[in-house]
């Protein structure tokens, strides 16, 4: 189902764009949710910032997409998700649409996150949170690593790749130790696979294990773990939102806030609630997340 909706939003953005549809450059848009849009920059140097209306002091999540994700509608779900619980998120995108070089993309990211931040102000609470999917789970741990932006206090990189053997990553271990550090791969991911989680984890041996975790996220049914699960598609689209959004892929990501804002590990969550994904309308319990790296464990395989 994800697969389709994609094609028919890739055939739809050049109009979008023909048109000034909601996702073109423009000042600032409050929307009917609750939200404050802005954007910024153009070219692979734009950037949208989404803020709860009503003012306040919020941490800040940079969402960072897959590759050729450029426009915020293929995870706007998530992103009201997020600026619902309280957050401010950045979105920047690294790329143009037809760009296939990747040298530059961390860089990108970086200059749109200090312009954002500058932009931000008071309104930044001084928290850090970095999510990224696909292109972007390694666009995130880079960012992680570098010494001219804000200390993360967790990074979660969802179905990373491909890095061709490590050679996209920079430095993994200047992420700071102190950092939460969670990857998770799908058990129908074709595209990225799992080799890309698991050298993050390899390389990242100053990060102590009690904040470090691996889960594999499995498919069951109509619920397929695959590439393209963690797109969240909303608005004009239509919502394309299923149970590994809510209790996998979210949940997560709204745990390792929580404990970072309280600088906590994962030996303070529940394992059994990071696992668990609830249950079919028959009572069934879908399946549940696989923990291949456990906090203040280790490998489990």
């Amino acid at each position: 189902m994800k697969t389709w909706t994609l094609l028919l939003i890739l055939l739809l953005l050049p109009l979008n764009h023909v048109s000034g549809a909601p996702w073109d450059d423009q000042a600032v848009d409050s929307t009917s949710y609750g939200i404050i849009r802005e954007s910024h920059g153009e070219g692979d140097g734009k950037y949208w910032i989404f803020r709860p209306s009503r003012p306040g002091r919020y941490p800040v999540v940079v969402f960072i997409h897959g590759w050729a994700a450029t426009e915020p509608l293929f995870y706007m779900a998530w992103i009201r998700h997020l600026v619902g619980r309280g957050n401010i998120v950045v979105y920047p995108r690294y790329q143009n649409l037809l760009d296939t070089g990747s040298e530059n993309f961390t860089d990108n990211s970086a200059e749109a996150l200090k312009d954002a931040l500058m932009r931000i102000g008071d309104e930044y609470s001084g928290e850090l949170f970095l999510i990224g999917h696909s292109a972007g789970g390694i666009i995130a741990v880079n960012l992680a690593s570098r010494d001219d932006l804000p200390e993360p206090g967790a990074v979660l990189a969802v179905q990373p790749g491909v890095s061709e053997e490590g050679r996209k990553f920079e430095n993994l271990t200047g992420i700071p130790p102190g950092t939460l550090l969670v990857v998770m791969a799908g058990d129908d991911d074709n595209i990225t696979g799992s080799r890309d989680s698991y050298l993050i984890m390899e390389e990242t041996p100053q990060i102590p294990s009690e904040r470090k975790m691996f889960l594999l996220v499995r498919s069951d049914g109509p619920l397929r773990a695959d590439h393209l699960s963690p797109l969240a598609v909303s608005d004009e689209f239509g919502v394309l939102v299923d149970n590994l959004d809510y209790s996998g892929y979210w949940k997560v990501l709204d745990i390792l806030i929580e404990l970072g804002g309280e600088n906590r590990t994962l030996m303070d969550v529940d394992m059994e609630r990071i696992q668990d994904m609830g249950n079919w309308s028959d009572g069934r319990p879908v399946q549940r997340m696989i923990l291949l790296y456990r906090p203040g464990v280790g490998w489990m395989i």
